[in-house]
């Protein structure tokens, strides 16, 4: 038996050869692909480890020039639940979880009456009442398992503390101790 001859021979030799050479090709390509997709998925949905498990935030923009983006963690738990047995307790601490809990959506809010609107005109400042209507439909869902935070992260260094007008104070990462966070209310 005879090998074949010329250009006939030479596909059939290589053709293994660049097979596996494409499928390499192709299995690196799709690693750096899931490898860029992960690192991009960790940069806009990140994970913190807190004293009840780990939770999932997701990393925003603000619509504000002076402030960059934000990681927000919504509807972190900062007690059980104040139900049953526990309803006019002291608050308890939250149980603790496993896996990752999904912190990208606002949790329930504690019942409150809000359908006189005058009232809240009297009540709330201008820049939150001029947006009543998308503040109620954050309010729509009530109960009495309310007792979470919503937790902001500033994500950029910034030079200085930003006092506004309304005595909100904007803080600067670089300018907090040890990386808490202080906030300031006005009495």
């Amino acid at each position: 038996m005879s090998r074949p001859q010329g250009l006939l021979w030479l596909p059939l030799l290589f053709t293994p050869v660049c097979v596996m050479l494409n499928s390499n090709v192709l299995l690196w390509i799709t690693a750096l692909v899931i490898k860029f997709t992960l690192i991009d998925s960790q940069a806009q949905y990140p994970v913190v480890n807190t004293n009840y498990g780990k939770v999932r935030g997701l990393r925003t923009p603000l619509p504000n020039e002076i402030l960059g983006p934000v990681e927000q963690y919504l509807g972190v738990p900062y007690a059980s639940p104040p139900t049953g047995e526990r309803r006019f307790q002291p608050p308890e601490p939250p149980s603790s979880w496993t896996g990752i809990r999904n912190a990208t959506q606002f949790a329930a809010v504690c019942p409150q009456y809000l359908d006189e609107r005058s009232l809240l005109h009297d009540m709330l400042p201008i820049w939150f009442t001029a947006n009543l209507d998308t503040l109620m439909t954050y309010v729509q869902d009530q109960n009495e398992d309310c007792l979470y935070l919503n937790i902001y992260v500033p994500t950029e260094d910034g030079e200085y503390f930003i006092e506004t007008e309304n005595n909100t104070l904007l803080y600067s990462k670089k300018r907090s101790h040890h990386h808490c966070i202080f906030i300031k209310m006005p009495l």
